[in-house]
């Protein structure tokens, strides 16, 4: 028998991946990454509909990453690049297009992150069993590390160029991870140089 622990029963996973992120760019400290999270809680409880489709996975948590980023923009020195927001669904960045842009823009300069979400499969033909925000940290040869806000055994903390696909239509048995492009959003220190 194991124990509940945080992020078994809640789905927060974006608001964390946010959490996360600054803490990479900003070295967020845990009493005010509390209070941001206690923030974002009761701004959403006031809108029961919008608290309510976060509750229930009925989201994608996009409008809900986006606003912390603004949010938090206007406190912190913050620079937000979404380099395929506006991607329409018939011309979704490939993979390797995808690969490229992370690792511009992580090896654009100290202090960077890249917060996405991602579709994970058991089978090619079934739903996704998890769909899960995470941060990205540093690209290591093949390979992109995720700052993750997981315990699980089981999650992933990595993947290597070439593991994902960034269309569900493209999931196959070898490949059953998807990396949502439009989610993706490259956080970095305002007045930081490098790409984007």
């Amino acid at each position: 028998m194991k124990p509940f622990h945080q992020g078994k029963l809640d789905v927060f996973c974006a608001m964390y991946a946010v959490l996360n992120g600054l803490k990479i760019t900003h070295g967020l400290r845990t009493l005010r990454a509390r209070d941001i999270l206690h923030e974002t809680l009761l701004a959403l409880s006031t809108n029961q509909e919008a608290f309510r489709a976060v509750l229930e996975q009925r989201t994608d948590y996009v409008r809900l990453v986006d606003g912390m980023l603004r949010i938090q923009s206007r406190k912190l020195p913050l620079r937000v690049e979404r380099p395929f927001a506006d991607a329409a669904p018939s011309s979704t960045p490939d993979v390797e297009t995808v690969w490229n842009a992370c690792a511009h823009w992580l090896g654009g300069g100290p202090s960077r992150a890249v917060l996405l979400r991602f579709l994970r499969y058991m089978t090619p033909d079934a739903p996704a069993l998890n769909k899960h925000w995470t941060t990205a940290c540093r690209l290591e040869g093949r390979t992109l590390h995720f700052f993750d806000c997981s315990h699980e055994e089981a999650a992933i903390y990595k993947v290597d160029r070439g593991g994902f696909v960034t269309r569900p239509e493209d999931v196959r048995n070898d490949c059953l991870l998807c990396i949502e492009p439009r989610t993706l959003r490259f956080l970095a220190p305002k007045g930081s140089g490098g790409p984007f």
